[in-house]
């Protein structure tokens, strides 16, 4: 009978370190390094003169415990908001170094509408992250989409 518990006892221990073992890997495949993306705003009803979106807002990565890497930022600046469809607007994709595991992609981002009406919300909300991807986090007037090439 004793043999039959130590037996046990190993088939246990045995699970459990192959169940570390599984969890170590996961951490790993999340180890901090560099991010590559690039990110898409879309405004569907943006009906100014250029038909394209001036952004304004935030987005950015984050860890389980909450830390944050930013991604993009821009204030809004009224009238002097930047018309930008497109994060980098100079090349294909960027790159920003996280120095932490990431959990979700986080999104709050406006559009300027000064004089014609309201502001619009491209996207406020997080969503999980489980690795390269396109990730797109919805508004009451549009969407965000962030392009993650290597995460």
């Amino acid at each position: 009978m004793r043999t039959k518990s130590l037996g046990r006892l190993a088939a246990a221990a045995s699970a459990a370190l192959l169940l570390l073992g599984g969890a170590a890997t996961s951490a790993q495949a999340a180890a901090p390094g560099p991010v590559v993306y690039s990110i898409d705003f879309s405004n569907p009803q943006e009906q100014d003169n250029n038909n394209l979106p001036e952004p304004y807002g935030k987005i950015w990565l984050q860890a389980p415990w909450g830390q944050q890497t930013t991604l993009w930022e821009h204030p809004d600046v009224g009238i002097n908001t930047p018309t930008l469809p497109r994060y980098p607007d100079d090349g294909p994709f960027t790159r920003r170094y996280v120095d932490h595991p990431v959990a979700a992609l986080c999104a709050v981002v406006g559009e300027d509408d000064t004089g014609i009406n309201p502001d619009d919300e491209l996207a406020d909300g997080c969503v999980p992250v489980h690795g390269p991807g396109h990730y797109t986090i919805n508004g009451a007037d549009g969407s965000v989409t962030v392009h993650l090439l290597d995460v």
